[in-house]
């Protein structure tokens, strides 16, 4: 795909156009594998910091059970994975 790019249209403001490097396209054939392969790796990121997750089609959930005495500690573990799938995205990815 090239020359694909994104805008956001709301009441009566636009937002600035968008330059799409990497996508799958809605309603292709080969969409849903394309998006598969794409995320396969993303619940082995999850597993590596224990964190439990529940996801559907682009929304993922992560989740941890704790005692309210190790909260903050589940409060890091979170942000440790939410930090890990942000690079993981950003490889490759046009600085």
């Amino acid at each position: 795909m090239c020359d694909r790019t994104f805008q956001v249209i709301y009441n009566d403001s636009t937002s600035c156009i968008i330059q799409v490097t990497c996508s799958v396209p809605q309603g292709s054939v080969l969409g849903l594998r394309l998006f598969i392969v794409y995320t396969a790796d993303l619940e082995e990121k999850v597993d590596e910091r224990g964190v439990n997750y529940h996801a559907y089609t682009d929304a993922m959930q992560l989740y941890l059970r704790c005692r309210c005495k190790d909260m903050s500690t589940a409060v890091d573990t979170l942000e440790h994975c939410i930090t890990d799938i942000s690079q993981w995205i950003d490889v490759g990815q046009p600085s």
